[in-house]
């Protein structure tokens, strides 16, 4: 009994002194606040930047009004990423965001007439 108390302090102790090392180690290239920072230098009213895929940060500006924006940003460079002309991007007309009438239904919701 003696010998397993000992060993599982032991274990615990080794357990406890290797998560911290282990949290350490993680090494990540992707600094927010310095990005923060850099934005900010350039005149951009960043607030937190987040990283996207292939190079490009999509950051958190605060506009005069109070309200908050995404602007993207290539990570190396910082400069505005520019959209293309073929992008996946589509101007909404007022055809596409006109108000809408759900179409008349008279019978309950509550019945089911489906097989009927």
């Amino acid at each position: 009994m003696k010998t397993s108390a000992l060993g599982l302090a032991a274990l615990l102790l080794v357990g406890g002194l290797s998560v911290p090392a282990f949290a350490a180690s993680e090494d990540s290239s992707f600094d927010s606040d310095f990005l923060v920072t850099q934005l900010q230098h350039k005149g951009i009213n960043a607030t937190d930047v987040y990283e996207n895929a292939d190079g490009i940060i999509r950051a958190v500006v605060k506009q005069a009004d109070g309200s908050s924006t995404f602007q993207y940003f290539y990570k190396d460079t910082l400069k505005p990423v520019q959209s293309t002309a073929q992008g996946n991007t589509r101007v909404l007309s007022k055809v596409d965001t006109g108000v809408k009438t759900a179409p008349v239904y008279n019978k309950s919701l509550l019945v089911d007439d489906f097989f009927d």
